[in-house]
């Protein structure tokens, strides 16, 4: 129902590649692989491009046998490193409900490039604040 995979990142210097990976016995996470200083706040060490999951887990929580005590939402006011972790905690109880792919997850699945635009059109934050009157089929 769950799914995780490496990704390996760029350093904010751009000078070194690191990797957040789940360590694996063939399917079965055991445990997670970072460089992350901090790793006692976080529970799950995964990156945001590195996790799938069956979309009925959030509209068909009965299939899946998860109780629906609150909607699962990204809270905003959780630091950003933290907000990844926090989400998968809403979805699954440990690592016994994840696999991880590929087979012992010794496989590079997404790079992760930390890059900006060199110009921005908008301001930092922008957003609007009212909806657009766009309107698209869909066939």
């Amino acid at each position: 129902r769950f799914g995780t995979w490496p990704v390996a990142m760029l350093t904010n210097s751009k000078s070194k590649a690191t990797v957040v990976a789940p360590v694996c016995n063939a399917s079965q996470i055991i445990g997670w692989h970072t460089t992350d200083r901090n790793r006692r706040l976080r529970r799950f060490h995964s990156h945001i491009s590195g996790l799938a999951f069956n979309s009925t887990i959030l509209w068909d929580p009965k299939r899946w046998h998860r109780p629906m005590l609150e909607p699962i939402r990204q809270l905003h006011k959780i630091k950003e490193v933290l907000q990844v972790s926090t989400f998968i905690e809403q979805l699954v109880e440990d690592e016994t409900q994840m696999e991880g792919l590929p087979d012992d997850c010794s496989k590079i699945m997404v790079w992760h490039l930390p890059l900006e635009a060199s110009l921005s059109l908008y301001p930092s934050q922008w957003w609007l604040k009212k909806s657009l009157d766009v309107i698209s089929p869909l066939t």
